[in-house]
């Protein structure tokens, strides 16, 4: 039910956001005349006036409206970071700020049969009530075009290819309202002026005082929903002292500090209503997992996880004591343990671990680890610069063919190279990236043994270990110079799978997890040890080519 109120509430926010976006453009037309605007109203902005559009809009609009007041109803606390308090702020607000533009159109042309072109309305801007009217159409357009970029940043935020496209959107996010509110003021300017010297008869424009009827109309609306907001206030207090009274809870973090809250209080609620810091990467959507906590006592007494929760979580795939706060609601006390540190402003700046434009992200990746076998063996009796000369072969072979599949070369620690795959496609196409890599490092090796068969006293051999999970992945930022790195047990698995591939006589040991992300076929799994975990890694091991050229067909 939460999951599909969510996703309501997303798409009726999308075509409003596509809404103000087109209006905006066309706005922006008025840099060059109204006449102009007139014409691009046609393409823009008429599709919206037919029955569908009308329909699809006004419908958005209510129930996007409704969906907001609930999930302030439902919030039970509201010490919010800021993103998400302005956005809550600014969409409060809008209503209040859209109701004397859209209602005084629409009730002027149905019930008085009024034609609000933009002359009238920037006549109305401009020349009749330029100390009211002007400035709250002004603060209109910021108000919404922030609003929607809060809510649709922080819906992108989990995507993979955000990172990258960021500078792009934020262009736009940019450019669009500025062209918008310099054409509204060019065309307002311009009609203002013609007014003064008597080009354009002004009388067209006036509004009959019987029209004061109208006003107030609008001011009835205004005050019915400045009284459903108060309404949601009062309920939410009613109900938060009711709680307090009969059904308040504790929460026991680490430190054994406890919280006390009402009942149905999510436990990152808690968290914020205390003043403890908690990561939360999406802002509790349920979207990430990095507010996810480990349950020490009282798990037998909570809530099962619904589908938003029970998703997430088995994607990390989190044993049966871990859950995400900004979902869990305790029904009775429980003591927690967080799981991911909270990002402090104490952090260093001249050594930090963050991603390239908001913070580490949590991604499940895929992690690549290519080492040479017998360097030394390769290395000796060879000058100095003709040993440079084939390593350096070696390593352009494989961080060429890592990065012609969209991967990351993470670090060269002699010949070993490390590598992700996860940054700009899903996990499934990361993965077989990861197998294609790795099939075409094992090809490139294979030309250049061809190619210094006369120069070696032994053919290049190297090993591949590949394995994916969860894993936190960001810029570590030392000075002025920066590298991609990431965090988790998932490189070090794959580097430990590498190196079983020489005892048993492999090139390639890939684990279960990241073969059933790549392919759909069945592979027989061995049960490989690794030093360090306490249960052995299901994996598959490939000796020639051919065996993964057919797995990968």
């Amino acid at each position: 039910m939460l999951r599909s109120v969510r996703s309501l509430r997303l798409a009726t926010g999308l075509i409003l956001f596509a809404y103000a976006t087109s209006h905006f453009l066309n706005h922006a037309f008025g840099v060059f005349s109204i006449n102009a605007m007139h014409s691009a109203s046609k393409f823009l902005l008429m599709p919206w006036q037919s029955y569908v559009g009308l329909f699809f809009l006004y419908g958005s609009f209510s129930v996007h409206g409704l969906l907001g007041l609930y999930a302030l109803y439902r919030r039970r606390q509201l010490r919010l970071p800021a993103a998400e308090a302005w956005q809550l702020a600014l969409g409060l607000a809008i209503p209040f700020l859209l109701i004397p533009h859209a209602a005084g159109l629409r009730l002027g042309q149905s019930l008085y049969g009024m034609e609000f072109g933009y002359e009238r309305i920037l006549y109305l801007f401009w020349v009749d009530s330029p100390d009211i009217a002007l400035p709250r159409q002004m603060l209109l357009l910021l108000v919404v075009w922030i609003h929607g970029c809060i809510g649709l940043s922080s819906w992108l935020r989990s995507k993979a290819w955000y990172p990258t496209a960021l500078p792009i959107l934020a262009t736009f996010a940019t450019l669009i309202p500025t062209l918008a509110i310099l054409g509204v003021i060019s065309a307002g300017l311009n009609l203002r002026e013609a007014v003064q010297h008597g080009s354009v008869n002004a009388a067209r424009f006036s509004v009959s005082s019987d029209l004061e009827s109208m006003s107030h109309i609008v001011n009835g609306i205004l005050i019915l929903y400045c009284g459903l907001v108060a309404g949601v206030f009062a309920l939410r207090a009613t109900r938060d002292w009711h709680a307090k009274r009969f059904r308040g809870i504790r929460i026991t973090y680490p430190g054994n500090r406890i919280v006390a809250v009402p009942a149905g209080f999510s436990v990152l609620e808690a968290s914020r209503w205390a003043g403890i810091p908690h990561e939360s990467v999406c802002g509790g959507r349920g979207r990430c997992s990095t507010c996810r906590i480990r349950v020490i006592e009282g798990a037998g007494s909570l809530p099962a996880p619904d589908l938003l929760e029970d998703r997430t979580l088995r994607r990390v795939h989190a044993p049966a004591n871990v859950r995400l706060a900004c979902q869990l609601r305790p029904l009775a006390n429980v003591t927690i343990q967080l799981l991911v540190p909270p990002r402090t402003a104490a952090t260093p700046i001249a050594a930090r671990f963050d991603a390239a434009v908001d913070g580490g992200r949590e991604l499940e990746i895929v992690a690549m680890f290519v080492d040479l076998r017998e360097s030394t063996a390769l290395a000796a009796g060879l000058l100095p610069y003709d040993a440079v000369f084939l390593f350096d072969r070696y390593i352009q072979a494989v961080t060429g063919a890592i990065r012609n599949r969209r991967g990351y070369v993470t670090s060269i620690a002699g010949d070993g190279v490390m590598s992700v795959f996860g940054l700009d496609d899903t996990a499934a196409s990361s993965a077989r990236h990861a197998f294609v890599a790795a099939l075409d490092v094992w090809g490139e090796l294979d030309a250049l043994n061809n190619e210094l068969t006369g120069e070696l006293r032994a053919p290049i051999r190297a090993g591949i270990g590949i394995h994916a999970g969860l894993a936190v992945v960001g810029w570590m930022s030392v000075g002025a110079s920066q590298s991609l790195q990431f965090l988790g047990d998932i490189g070090n698995i794959a580097a430990k799978l590498e190196a079983q591939s020489r005892p048993l006589d492999c090139t390639l040991v890939a684990s279960v997890a990241a073969i059933k992300l790549a392919v759909s076929t069945d592979i027989v799994p061995i049960e490989v040890t690794i030093p360090g975990q306490s249960h052995p890694i299901s994996a598959a091991v490939f000796k020639t080519r051919n065996e993964l050229q057919q797995v990968l067909v």
